[in-house]
């Protein structure tokens, strides 16, 4: 993902990332998806550093909460802080701040950590990342999408007329079922997407939340209607194994306001186990 560590203070982290249209959606822009590894990095990731040698944690919940819409390109920048670490009971708090070139806030972030006794041999790992093309697909925003019902333009996505756009190209986020207010979508985990441990790192968890839940969203906007997803909650149940079936990834609208739309995604295994649940507002425009 292009996620690297600048600096380690002492109470946090400090990593970066360059934006641009490998992470762009289907209508060519960022999204809190495209740095939903760099945000659980940066934040869940300065929990795991203020541990004691030897010990490991991951994210329980990440929160992130929009302030300006993200740069399509450049540097975007996510400080991590350690708020509370209890070793005894074995959990932590950590915030931060995404900011972009000029210093801005674009979102700021939350996360709760938990302490877990996971080891993982790293010998057999070979995944690489496999990113797209610099020449993928995306959709002229103004003639294609702009003047088309926001349900016409995901089910053409489930369908293969409409580009899914870099990020879901990149994850290889299959939509299944397009109805109004609800996306049904497959995800296959791969190796590149692990944490240290083996299992599914949270940021790429975050991710696929943030589409499907701006794509749920998206179905219950009119031609000229605009979208932004303003705040995504992540509760992390269960890690999946990046070696193991696909997940299946659901989002449905909750609630549609004339200016806010409130959506639930549920993430889970074929057989239905939960592992992830998700929440989030989004703003129409």
């Amino acid at each position: 993902m292009g996620v690297h560590l600048r600096e380690r203070g002492e109470n946090g982290l400090v990593y970066e990332q360059e934006l641009g249209k490998r992470f762009h959606d289907h209508r060519g822009q960022s999204t809190l998806g495209s740095v939903g590894v760099l945000l659980d990095t940066a934040v869940a990731g300065t929990i795991y550093a203020s541990l004691p040698s030897g010990q490991r944690s991951v994210a329980a919940s990440l929160t992130v909460s929009s302030a300006k819409a993200l740069p399509a390109a450049g540097i975007v920048t996510a400080f991590g802080r350690s708020e509370h670490v209890d070793v005894a009971a074995g959990t932590g708090l950590a915030s931060g701040s995404l900011r972009d070139a000029d210093g801005d806030v674009c979102a700021i972030i939350s996360a709760r950590g938990v302490v877990v006794d996971r080891k993982f041999d790293h010998s057999g790992v070979e995944g690489e990342p496999r990113l797209p093309s610099a020449g993928v697909a995306v959709a002229d925003t103004d003639a294609e999408l702009s003047q088309r019902l926001g349900l016409d333009v995901v089910q053409g996505m489930a369908l293969g007329e409409i580009p899914r756009g870099a990020m879901a190209d990149l994850l290889e986020l299959e939509l299944r079922i397009v109805e109004t207010g609800a996306v049904t979508a497959v995800l296959t985990p791969q190796e590149w997407m692990a944490n240290s441990m083996g299992t599914l790192q949270g940021g790429i968890l975050l991710a696929v939340a943030d589409q499907i839940c701006g794509l749920a969203a998206e179905t219950a906007t009119d031609p000229g209607e605009r979208y932004r997803v303003l705040d995504l909650r992540t509760d992390f149940v269960r890690s999946p194994d990046v070696t193991g079936p696909d997940i299946r990834l659901e989002a449905n609208v909750v609630r549609v306001g004339r200016r806010i739309e409130l959506v639930e995604a549920r993430i889970a295994t074929s057989g239905g186990k939960l592992l992830t649940r998700a929440s989030a507002s989004v703003q129409r425009f």
